[in-house]
């Protein structure tokens, strides 16, 4: 999208992270994180792209996001870079650990399995270069419930508190 294109249509925010004090004791990465199970779509975009992105939800502690996707959001809509966990010591399944350039508070957006609403959700995420794919998303966490695996695929339900619980149909 460029700054001449009209904002997106509005799209309800049921869970943020913006203003709940996010912590973990040791960030990291448990699985091979290179199978996407989810695909979101940003909010902003390049006009060259349709903003979509895979998401991996695996072990793990933390949400992370890939530095290329990050700066991938047109400037002028851009989530800031908080440089002050830079260098934040990201542990791996396979190799050695990964060095975050920092953290960001991502909105993003995921559509109900059952209702095909869209929804929004802005998560604490560290920034992480050459992460695998857009974005890692460690559980458990504060509203991953469920995994459900059927000959459709994978839906994950999520409780979002006050912004309900919503059934996400994975890829």
């Amino acid at each position: 999208m460029t700054s001449n294109d009209a904002p997106p249509a509005y799209v309800h925010t049921v869970y943020d992270e913006t203003y709940r004090a996010k912590s973990y004791r040791q960030p990291s990465i448990t699985s091979m994180a290179n199978r996407p199970n989810l695909l979101g779509q940003l909010e902003y975009h390049s006009a060259q792209t349709d903003g979509s992105f895979a998401i991996c939800v695996a072990s793990g502690e933390g949400v992370f996001v890939s530095q290329d996707l990050l700066e991938s959001i047109p400037a002028e809509h851009r989530p800031a870079l908080d440089t002050d966990l830079a260098g934040q010591s990201v542990e791996l399944l396979m190799g050695g650990p990964v060095i975050s350039v920092g953290t960001t508070f991502l909105p993003f957006i995921l559509t109900d399995a059952e209702t095909g609403s869209r929804m929004r959700i802005v998560l604490y995420a560290f920034v992480v270069p050459k992460l695998l794919m857009g974005m890692f998303i460690g559980r458990p966490n504060d509203f991953w419930r469920e995994e459900s695996w059927a000959s459709g695929g994978v839906t994950f339900t999520f409780d979002f508190g006050q912004g309900g619980v919503h059934r996400v149909k994975g890829m």
